[in-house]
């Protein structure tokens, strides 16, 4: 098994450095295939950029396993 803690510590760093930090609220109902996620970051400027990028993370990750997804940004 991979251990990628490492690679973590060393972004997360990389990412204290740059003044970026957040906290998140995560609503999981497993039952009915949802996953909620409220995200604030700090500085507030960073959210639109955050939100960009995590869910292009997300569709890649779906894609890899198998999981078709749509979804458009408002």
């Amino acid at each position: 098994m991979f251990n990628f803690e490492p690679q973590m510590k060393q972004f997360r760093e990389q990412m204290v450095q740059a003044g970026f930090s957040g906290s998140a609220i995560v609503d999981v109902h497993p039952t009915n295939g949802i996953i909620r996620i409220k995200v604030n970051t700090s500085p507030p400027e960073n959210l639109i950029s955050f939100i960009t990028n995590y869910a292009q993370f997300l569709n890649i990750s779906l894609g890899v396993m198998n999981i078709e997804s749509r979804g458009s940004l408002c």
